[in-house]
Order: structure tokens, then sequence, then C-alpha cells
């Protein structure tokens, strides 16, 4: 391609971002939770708007843990925000242990979720739930309800009884579910600013299961209206020259660093809204259920993490 066609082919990728600053899907229903709920000032922000009809053209399920930790509760909104940009049901999960489940616990788990479920409801009134109150261990219980699911959302280090196994919860979840998990790692929460209209970066390498991870990703950015950020380690060879291009409509800036993937993915994921990476890399082991990459993203990403199977 001339240098004039690459020079066009930027300018329409930039042209079809239009205004970083503007509404998007994502940023509308982020603002509203975020001013719904007080996390933090939103006088300067953009107003809350109503949440738009979902489309249903394609039925989903998201699935989400419960307890009564704060990450939990920050966990059910973002479930709720992925199956209201999807027009996906939400269902909430809470789990007590088998010693436990006696009233007046058990009780408090009903309630639990009865709160959970209208505070869905308040802010995104569009997204049907429903919830499930299961008596087991904790992790167990979950990955059986998560074989339904076409998303599963878990908050990290989730629940007080979380560390019973020496792993969270959801640490433990998104390791053995072989589907789409969602880890909502968000350490600086409340977010800073224009965090709703941050982009998204997708790990990319030469491994068998990148084209399935770099779709998940192009949809994401569709679903929530940002850029997309192709992200390439490339450890010691040559760094290629960072370009733009648009691929479904969505604006993905391909970008290339020296180094290893481990360091670029954490630095980039405080710039970020979300990461996405394949659950395993391009030496999978037969006994390892996640690669390096993935594993070290749940314990030191700054933003939430998507591991795609």
């Amino acid at each position: 391609m001339s240098d004039l066609g690459k020079q066009r082919t930027q300018q329409e990728a930039r042209q079809t971002a239009g205004d970083a600053r503007r509404a998007t899907p994502y940023s509308e229903a982020v603002n509203r939770y975020l001013g719904a709920y007080g996390y933090r000032e939103t006088r300067d922000t953009t107003p809350v708007l109503a949440p738009r009809k979902p489309d249903r053209s394609k039925s989903g399920l998201v699935l989400v843990g419960v307890d009564d930790s704060p990450a939990s509760y920050t966990a059910v909104d973002h479930a709720a925000i992925e199956a209201e940009l999807r027009g996906w049901d939400l269902r909430l999960v809470h789990v007590q242990h088998a010693g436990t489940a006696r009233y007046p616990a058990r009780d408090l788990g009903a309630r639990l979720l009865e709160r959970m479920t209208d505070r869905v409801h308040g802010y995104s009134p569009t997204v049907a739930v429903t919830s499930r109150l299961m008596i087991g261990a904790p992790a167990t219980m979950l990955l059986s309800a998560a074989e339904a699911a076409d998303l599963v959302v878990v908050g990290h280090q989730h629940g007080i009884a979380s560390a019973a196994f020496g792993t969270a919860v959801g640490d433990r979840v998104a390791t053995h579910h072989s589907g789409a998990v969602l880890v909502v790692r968000v350490p600086g929460w409340p977010p800073g600013p224009h965090y709703a209209t941050r982009p998204i970066v997708v790990g990319v390498d030469t491994s068998p299961t990148s084209p399935h991870t770099i779709a998940f990703a192009v949809r994401e950015a569709q679903l929530r209206g940002c850029e997309l950020i192709m992200l390439h380690a490339t450890g010691d060879g040559p760094v290629p020259a960072d370009r733009t291009s648009t691929r479904d409509g969505v604006v993905v800036q391909h970008r290339s660093v020296a180094g290893d993937p481990i360091t670029a993915l954490v630095a980039a994921s405080g710039k970020v809204a979300a990461v996405i990476v394949g659950r395993r890399g391009k030496r999978p082991l037969t006994d390892a259920l996640l690669g390096s990459v993935s594993r070290a993203l749940l314990q030191r990403a700054d933003c939430p993490v998507f591991l795609v199977g």
C-alpha cells in the first residue's frame, strides 16, 4: 500500500472513531451505575441516560457469582452491563457451604440475591434477571452452574471464605472454566475521568487460539463502541511500526513493543477499560489450565480481564 493509501486508511479509521468522549453504549451504562451508586462525583461527566433497548436477536446468558463482599457488588454491576450490551439474560448465583446453609444463614443468602436483583432492575431494567441459591463448595458449585453460561463474571478475591483452599474462588473459577470469563479486577475503583471511553486491549501472538481471541475482542469493542488495541510483544525481535485499521466497524490500533507480553499487558492495563487474552499461550502444557500471561494478569492487571478459551 502506498503512503497516500496508508494515510487515507488511518484518516478513515479516525473518522469512524469520532470524538473519543462521545456517548457510547458502554459509557452510558457505566455512568448510569457510577451516578446511581455514588462511586464518584458525576457533575462533570456525561449525563446519566436511560438504558438503550436491548437487541434480543440472539439469546445468551451471563452468570455472575454473588456474595456480600464489595468486590461482588462491583462484579454484579459489570455483569449487568455486559448482559445489557449483549441483550442477554443475567443469572445471579450465591453459594453457601453445606455446614452453614441453615436459617438464618440461608435466609440471608436469599435476601442478598433479592437485593442484587433489585440493584440490577433499578439501573438495567431491560436485563432479564434470575437468581439461584446453591449449597456446597463455592468454586465447585459455580463451575457447575457456569456450564450453561456464555460469559461468566467473577470478582477478584471473591468473598470472605474465598481462601479456603489457598486460592480465591473467583480465581479458581477463572482457571478451571473452559469458556469466556470476566475477572473484575478494579484495584483503582472508582475509576478516574473518562474511564468508560477508554479502549480495550487484546494480547496477540502466533498461538492457534489467537484468531478466536481477536474475534472475541472485536465483538466486545463493537458492543462497547470503543477502539481496540491489538498489542504484540516481540521479545528480542524487530518491532514493526504502529498502524491503524478498521475491522467490522471497529477502529483497531496495531501496536508492537519489545520485551515480554506480561510486562507489556500489565503496563497497558492501567490505561484501558479491559484486557482480553487467550486462556493458554503459544506453548500450552498438558497440565496447565492457564498460560503464564493469563495467570499473571489475574494477579497484576489494573483493570478487568477477559479470559477467552
